[in-house]
Parts: C-alpha cells; sequence; structure tokens
C-alpha cells in the first residue's frame, strides 16, 4: 500500500532481517545496527512512515487551517512529503474566488491521481462547499468535505486507507466520503492551538470565520458562512504558544477581521482591537500584524484606536476594490472613495510610511474606461506598497453574475494588465521615498540578487528589505535596525544602521 514499506523480523538476538518492497533481503548484527544507528533510523523514518501532502490555494485563513491539519497528520503518524514528491494522501485545500482557483484545483488533483494511482485525495474548502456536484463529478478524488469541521478529514483519510482502493469505490463507502455535511454550524469549530508554522519567523493565527456582507460579485459567505468569532481566550493561548516558541511575528488573519465579536450581542468584547490588545500583553519582543482590514467595516476613528499598539505594525491591507464610486455602489460595498482616502489619511498622518496593500478587481459588469482611470488615480493619491490586480471572475449565486453589462474577458485581460503597470509605478514611488529612513526588519530567509546573496526581512510596513550578507552569523528571526536605501525588486536595499 504504501511507498517503499520496509518490513522487519526479528530471528534472533544477534540478527535482524529486513525486506523493502522491491524483495531485496539485508541482514545486518546488532554491533552494524548500533554503528549505524542514525543511518537506520533515517530509513525507517523515510521509508516507513506514511507521507501525506497538502496542497493549498487562496488566502492565509486557508494557509492556517492547511498548517492545524499538517500537525494533525504528524500526531496520527504521518510524515508531510516534499512538494511534488510521491504519497499516500493527498489534501486539496481549495479556494473558489475565482474560476482560476476552481480550475487549479481539478488540476492539481488529476495530476496527483496519475502519479500515485492508488493515493487517497482529499478535496476539501470553498470549491466543494458551493460547487458539491461538480467536485462529486471528479472521479479523482475520494473524500469531500467543506470548509467546516476541516479536522475530521484527517480520521476520514485513515478509514479510507483502511478501505483499501475499491473499497473506496462501492456504494455505501462512497456516499460516506464524498458526501459531506455542508451546512454550517451555530459557532466557531474551536480546536487545539497550533504551535508550529513552515515560517521561523511569522505565524498565522485564525480568529474568526465568515462574512455577512455580501458584495455583490463574492461568494465567500456562502463558501464560508455567517461569522462566528473564536473565543478569546483561545486565541490568546494560541498567541501565548506562538511566542513561546521563538516566533516573533503574529499574523492575526480571517474571513472578516474586523467583524470579530459582531456575532456576540450584548458581550463588551467586539472588534479586533480586543484581540490586539490581549496579545500585546504577552510579554516578549515580537509584533503583531493584521492579515486585513475591510473599509466595509471600518473607518478612520475605528483604525486610530490602533495606533495606541506599540507592538502593532505600521501595515493595513485595507481592500478597496475600485476607485469609482458608482462602481463601489454597484459591488454593495457601502463606503465612498473619498471615506476610503479618509482612513488613509488617518494611518499617513500617524505615519508617513504606513505600508498599505490592497486589491483591486477590474472588469466588474458596467465598468468604463473612466471607472478604470479612478481606480488609477485613487492608487496614485494612496501610493500603495501593493496593489494586487485581479480581473472580475463571474461567481455562482452573486447578485453581479446576473447584471447587465458584462465585459469580454480580453477587454478584462487588458485593462488589468494596464492597471499592473501603473500600480507597479506607484509602489516603486513609495519605495523610493523610504530611503534613508530607519526601519527595523525581521530577517526571515537568505535571498540572491544577481551574484550577491542577502538576507531578505520584511519592515514594520511591510516593505521587503535586502540586507548584504556578511560574514557566518545566522540572522534568521532576528530583529534588524536598518537603513533603508534604493528601490530593488519588490522591495529595497538596506544597510545596518
Amino acid at each position: 500500500m504504501y511507498h517503499n514499506v520496509i518490513e522487519y523480523t526479528i530471528f534472533t538476538d544477534e540478527i535482524l532481517c529486513f525486506r523493502v518492497t522491491l524483495n531485496t533481503k539485508y541482514c545486518v548484527s546488532k554491533s552494524f545496527l548500533k554503528k549505524y544507528y542514525s543511518v537506520m533510523k533515517f530509513l525507517c523514518y523515510n521509508h516507513c512512515m506514511k507521507k501525506f501532502a497538502i496542497y493549498t490555494l487562496g488566502c492565509k485563513t486557508n494557509q492556517y487551517e492547511s498548517q492545524m491539519l499538517a500537525e494533525l497528520m504528524k500526531k496520527k503518524g504521518w510524515k508531510e512529503a516534499p512538494e511534488d514528491a510521491p504519497a499516500d494522501a493527498y489534501i486539496v485545500n481549495s479556494c473558489t474566488v475565482t474560476a482560476m482557483a476552481d480550475r487549479k484545483s481539478r488540476q492539481y488533483i488529476r495530476r496527483m491521481k496519475r502519479e500515485n494511482p492508488d493515493a487517497v485525495v482529499a478535496l476539501i474548502g470553498c470549491y466543494p462547499q458551493t460547487h458539491p456536484k461538480d467536485a462529486e463529478a471528479i472521479e479523482e478524488v475520494d473524500i469531500i468535505l467543506g470548509t467546516q469541521n476541516k479536522q475530521k478529514v484527517v480520521d476520514l483519510i485513515e478509514e479510507a486507507i483502511e478501505a483499501g482502493r475499491e473499497g473506496r469505490k462501492t456504494a455505501a463507502s462512497a456516499e460516506f466520503f464524498r458526501h459531506p455535511d455542508l451546512d454550517f454550524p451555530a459557532e466557531y469549530c474551536d480546536h487545539d492551538p497550533i504551535f508550529g508554522s513552515e515560517s521561523r519567523t511569522r505565524a498565522l493565527i485564525k480568529i474568526q470565520e465568515g462574512c455577512n456582507r455580501f458584495c455583490s460579485y463574492c461568494v465567500i459567505p456562502y463558501a464560508r458562512g455567517p461569522v462566528h468569532s473564536r473565543p478569546l481566550e483561545s486565541i490568546v493561548k494560541e498567541a501565548e504558544g506562538l511566542v513561546a516558541a521563538g516566533f516573533k511575528e503574529i499574523v492575526l488573519t480571517g474571513i472578516n477581521t474586523a467583524l470579530y465579536g459582531s456575532d456576540w450581542p450584548g458581550v463588551e468584547i467586539s472588534g479586533i482591537d480586543a484581540v490586539v490588545e490581549a496579545i500585546s500583553a504577552i510579554p516578549g519582543d515580537f509584533r503583531i500584524r493584521l492579515g486585513s482590514l475591510e473599509p466595509t467595516v471600518v473607518n478612520a476613528e475605528y483604525v486610530r484606536k490602533l495606533f495606541r499598539y506599540d507592538k502593532l505594525c505600521h501595515h493595513l491591507h485595507l481592500s478597496v476594490q475600485s476607485g469609482s464610486d458608482a462602481v463601489i455602489s454597484a459591488m454593495n460595498r457601502h463606503y465612498t472613495a473619498a471615506e476610503y482616502m479618509d482612513i488613509v489619511n488617518a494611518l499617513r498622518e500617524f505615519d508617513s510610511d504606513y505600508g498599505i496593500t490592497t486589491d483591486i478587481i477590474v472588469g466588474f459588469p458596467g465598468e468604463s474606461e473612466d471607472d478604470l482611470a479612478a481606480s488609477m488615480k485613487l492608487a496614485e493619491e494612496v501610493r500603495y506598497l501593493k496593489v494586487h490586480c485581479f480581473p472580475y471572475s463571474v461567481r455562482p449565486f452573486t447578485r453581479a453574475a446576473l447584471m447587465d453589462g458584462q465585459i469580454s474577458m480580453d477587454v478584462k485581460r487588458e485593462r488589468n494588465r494596464r492597471l499592473i503597470e501603473f500600480a507597479d509605478r506607484v509602489s516603486l514611488e513609495f519605495r523610493a521615498r523610504l530611503e534613508g529612513s530607519r526601519q527595523r526588519i525581521l530577517v526571515e530567509e537568505e535571498a540572491k540578487i544577481g551574484s550577491k546573496v542577502y538576507w531578505k526581512g520584511h519592515a514594520s510596513n511591510f516593505c521587503p528589505v535586502y540586507l548584504p550578507k556578511e560574514g557566518d552569523a545566522d540572522l534568521r528571526n532576528e530583529f534588524v535596525n536598518v537603513i533603508a536605501g534604493r528601490p530593488v525588486r519588490d522591495g529595497v536595499y538596506g544597510r545596518k544602521e
């Protein structure tokens, strides 16, 4: 069943015989085993353990949930396989924000099943939650789960392994594995704290689930359900464990984090500032970063309350989607470009180098050239560090899918190209203004620019900084004070202060 399984048989006290799947036999003495224990341990670890792989699409919330699943799988005795390596189980944690995301899920499933037909494949998340019939039509999928209680997939995988390849295809098994409960729960589905992360420096914490804003283009409220906030004590416990484990940056994430606590009527804890305040009280030299705040929820007064937290990074992902009031209104987003700029001005009055990133959709139904020009004008006024540009994608259940004035894909692609080029110039101008400024960066990894090796880290405002690597000292997961230099790549050069 599993790849390269080694079977052990004890014949005497002195001899151990083990057989690899290719029927090759090896006999070794105890003295040999003692001498080469580390080698044997490596062989056992790499060949005996069941292997899994997780393919994650979409948002930081999905990334967090994939990390949770990886920890649960490891606790069950599984080993995580390197990317694109053979595995006994594949988990596809899907996204459905765009049609392209749906297509990527299907392509990965089919590629992995071709490479290992005996593997168990689980499709979970937003795609099967909103497209259950389409998900069930993918023959290569063994297990289907929606967005709720994703942790159930671990036990389902083990049961599918036990059932065997043919057993999974029987009528009873198919009914069990491939027909998920798509009902949304009445409260947040909590879990044990996650104290690990793929990064050595930055760790995600999910603080809430769901959204009730129903932007006219967005399928996420149908995929994730209503707002459910995670208990504050659970968040703090996880944050304490991560800080104790040495992580220097805690990123608060969720589907709509600004709605934290809004599902608790009559409870004083409400708003993301309550979470920031609680985590800020944890002793230690670390910083807190907000994953995203929605201008449909927050305003200038709201963000000013956040300035009192010294550990909070000077960066916000403030998703605008369009600079045109007409398009913003058609998107069912309840603010104007002027109100959005009030938030921006509050941030820049507090810190002129405050980093602001955003998302902009191009080609929304009815969008004109003037509307696109308004988005470019807003981008220039804001001076974004980074703009994520997307062509509008028709999504099921949404009002925008039924609107008149649908725009051809060719036009959407051309407008998206123009916006990306414009946004890149805006980012360059923002980063050029940082030259000579003092920044405190958290070093994350090595990076090469040409033939030279640099330490790469992020400043508080989320601007990447490239610091020349000198000597043998390992600066990863260390805070370093630098003077920002000229722009390079997606960030700036830096030198130690």
